[in-house]
C-alpha cells in the first residue's frame, strides 16, 4: 500500500526513537495496531477527497452586489465574457490543492511527518519534477495524466479586444483625455498604474517614446507609442493650456472636474465602466493590453 521509501523513513524514525528510549517500552506492532496506523492514512485521503469535492460543489462568499449588475456567471452578449460564477473555478481549486500539497510536503522533508501526503503528486517514472529544471526556451510539459483530486485545467479564454470593437470602445469616448489614454494604453502595453504614474518630464513626441516606471522593477523604461496617441495627448494638453501645473514632474493626466488633481486608477476604471455601460460591455483596462 505505501511506498518504499515511506516504510523506510518510519523504520529509520522507530530506530532512531529506540536509541534513546529504554527498550523494554518497545514490543512488536500487532496486527490490529497496524491496521490501525494503515487506516489512519486511509482516513486521511478520504478527507483530501471530501475536500475536493466540497470545494467543487461549494458557493462562494455571497457579496453585496449592485441591482443592475449581471447574474453570476452570464455572458455578455457584446464581449463573450462570463462574469465569475458563484461556484469555485476550477483554476482556483488547482491552485488550492498545490497550496494544501505544499504544506504537508514541507512538513514531510522537514520534520518527517506525516509519512504520506494526501494530495499525491501523478504516478509516473520522472513526472514528480517534471519542469523542476525548466529551460525558458522551451516549453512547459504536461504529466501524461492528472494527478489525484486535481481539476483538469481550463483552456483560456482570449482576452484580446476584436478591431470593431475597439473602434466602437474608442467612438463612445468622450474627451480627448479618455481617448489619449486608450490611445496611449493599447500603443504601448502598459499596465494601468505604470501610464497614470506618467509625468510631463518623461514625454518625448520628438522621439515618439513615453516613459513609464515599471510596476516590479521600479525601473524607467521608455516604451513606443503609436503616433495617434501623441496627438491626443497635444489636442488633451492644449484645453489645459494655463489650468494644471506645468513642469517635468507634474502629472500628465489629471481629472476634469475642478479641483484638478492627478487622476488615480479608480477614477479611470469608473471612466472605463461608464463607456462600457453605454456600449452593454464588460471590457477592461487589462484587455487593452492584449489587444495590440
Amino acid at each position: 500500500m505505501f511506498q518504499d521509501d515511506v516504510i523506510a523513513r518510519h523504520q529509520q524514525f522507530i530506530t532512531r526513537r529506540r536509541a534513546v528510549r529504554d527498550a523494554a517500552e518497545y514490543r512488536d506492532v500487532t496486527a490490529d495496531e497496524w491496521a490501525g496506523f494503515e487506516k489512519h492514512f486511509q482516513l486521511r485521503r478520504v478527507e483530501a477527497r471530501d475536500f475536493a469535492l466540497w470545494l467543487k460543489i461549494a458557493k462562494k462568499p455571497s457579496r453585496q452586489r449592485r441591482p443592475d449588475a449581471p447574474a453570476p456567471g452570464s455572458v455578455n452578449p457584446v464581449t463573450g465574457k462570463a462574469t465569475p460564477a458563484s461556484n469555485y473555478a476550477a483554476r482556483t481549486r488547482r491552485h488550492a490543492r498545490a497550496v494544501i500539497r505544499s504544506f504537508y510536503e514541507y512538513h514531510r522533508e522537514m520534520h518527517g511527518r506525516p509519512l504520506v501526503n494526501p494530495f499525491p503528486m501523478v504516478k509516473g517514472d520522472g513526472e514528480e519534477r517534471l519542469n523542476a529544471h525548466h529551460n525558458p526556451m522551451q516549453p512547459f510539459r504536461s504529466p501524461s495524466r492528472r494527478a489525484a483530486y486535481q481539476p483538469k485545467e481550463p483552456k483560456p479564454a482570449p482576452r484580446s479586444i476584436p478591431d470593431q470593437a475597439f473602434n466602437d470602445l474608442f467612438a463612445a469616448l468622450d474627451c480627448n483625455r479618455d481617448r489619449a489614454l486608450i490611445a496611449f494604453y493599447i500603443s504601448t502595453g502598459a499596465r494601468a498604474s505604470e501610464l497614470l504614474g506618467v509625468c510631463q518630464g518623461l514625454v518625448a513626441p520628438e522621439d515618439q517614446v513615453i516613459g513609464v516606471v515599471r510596476k516590479g522593477s521600479r525601473a524607467l523604461q521608455r516604451l513606443p507609442a503609436s503616433t495617434d496617441a501623441f496627438v491626443w495627448l497635444r489636442l488633451y494638453q492644449q484645453e489645459l493650456r494655463d489650468i494644471v501645473p506645468r513642469g517635468p514632474e507634474e502629472a500628465v493626466w489629471w481629472t476634469l472636474r475642478r479641483p484638478f488633481r492627478p487622476l488615480t486608477y479608480d477614477a479611470t476604471r469608473m471612466v472605463f465602466n461608464k463607456t462600457n455601460a453605454a456600449l452593454g460591455a464588460n471590457w477592461t483596462l487589462h484587455d487593452l493590453r492584449l489587444a495590440r
